[in-house]
């Protein structure tokens, strides 16, 4: 997923390389829990919707230099630094501040390893021309970007998207997040995907129209609830599908199209794979609609999390897009999503 630049009042938001999905809430007489209460019903979204969340601890993505680097081998990319000397470190501001209070040539650091917490003592170098304290490391804690709302469950507020996980950019490693919230979008770009370079969407956010809120990102999408369900009125809930009720064929995604209205276009999932465990490649789509290959030219960057629907159920979400042919890509079963 790419940065964004932060403004004032807006938030301009690129491509993120998980798209997200959400759901819609109804205002209905319709009893969802009396369909069938052995069976899950939600409201397939494919909203396209700005993305922003805040690290748990501060994440590093880097060494300043090779020479601090050799310094601080106790240090490796992809470690969480949650604690300096014992005071808290949520933001990477903080760090510059808690090391330029201490002035000490070595500080305490708690920092989380794959998911275990270890204590380390880390070298601090002054910077002769700024006069500041530094530990020589490139840290992030925060991402952005845009992506597709897969469903909403009107039951209990909640959603889900993009049916894979949030990654960061340099390491590559599952971000764990302290919060993150979901912006209505004013207006959507496409670039459109050609072989070998996957188009992308871009759009802008007003950064005070905050929609929901999430604090799950696993390996199968993000999720959380939604508060402002106002663009998702009287829309109809559908059953989850279970895998096995998937089937190759004609199908549809939900996408919103070039007046960001929401619409069908129309898919044939080519190949199933068989899966007793959740996995964030669960079967094979093609876009076959001539309206959105015209639009998108396909699968593009920010569509991950739109939904796929058969035989009116929601039987998954795209994911992943083939570089060699953008018509193509992955999808993920959406009882995998729901769980």
């Amino acid at each position: 997923m790419t940065l964004i630049k932060f403004t004032k009042n807006k938030i301009l938001m690129f491509l993120l390389l998980s798209a997200f999905a959400i759901s819609t809430f109804v205002q209905s007489n319709l009893n969802i829990e009396a369909l069938n209460r052995n069976k899950l019903y939600v409201i397939p979204l494919g909203y396209v919707a700005g993305i922003r969340l805040d690290t748990k601890g501060v994440l590093v993505i880097g060494m300043d230099s090779e020479i601090l680097k050799q310094r601080n081998r106790d240090l490796k990319v992809g470690d969480i630094i949650t604690k300096i000397e014992d005071t808290e470190v949520n933001k990477a501001s903080e760090i510059e501040d808690i090391l330029n209070s201490l002035k000490k040539e070595y500080v305490n650091v708690t920092l989380k390893r794959d998911g275990v917490y270890i204590d380390k003592k880390v070298k601090v170098s002054k910077d002769a021309r700024t006069n500041k304290y530094k530990m020589g490391v490139w840290v992030r804690d925060r991402v952005a970007g845009i992506g597709t709302l897969t469903y909403y469950n009107p039951i209990n507020g909640s959603f889900g998207a993009l049916g894979h996980g949030i990654t960061d950019v340099d390491t590559g490693r599952l971000i764990e997040i302290k919060s993150g919230k979901i912006y209505r979008p004013s207006r959507i770009r496409v670039k459109k995907g050609k072989i070998g370079s996957p188009g992308e969407l871009s759009a802008e956010f007003t950064d005070s129209v905050v929609i929901g809120n999430f604090d799950s990102n696993t390996n199968f999408g993000i999720k959380g609830k939604i508060e402002d369900t106002s663009d998702f009125m009287n829309l109809k809930p559908l059953e989850v599908a279970e895998y096995h009720q998937v089937k190759k064929g004609n199908a549809y995604i939900l996408f919103p199209d070039e007046n960001n209205k929401i619409r069908k276009y129309d898919v044939i999932i080519d190949k199933i794979f068989s899966q007793n465990s959740p996995e964030s490649k669960s079967m094979v789509i093609e876009i076959v609609d001539k309206d959105l290959i015209e639009y998108t030219g396909g699968i593009v960057q920010g569509m991950s999390g739109a939904p796929i629907i058969q035989d009116d159920k929601l039987v998954g979400a795209i994911t992943h897009v083939f570089v060699n042919d953008p018509k193509k890509g992955y999808g993920i079963f959406a009882k995998w999503m729901v769980k």
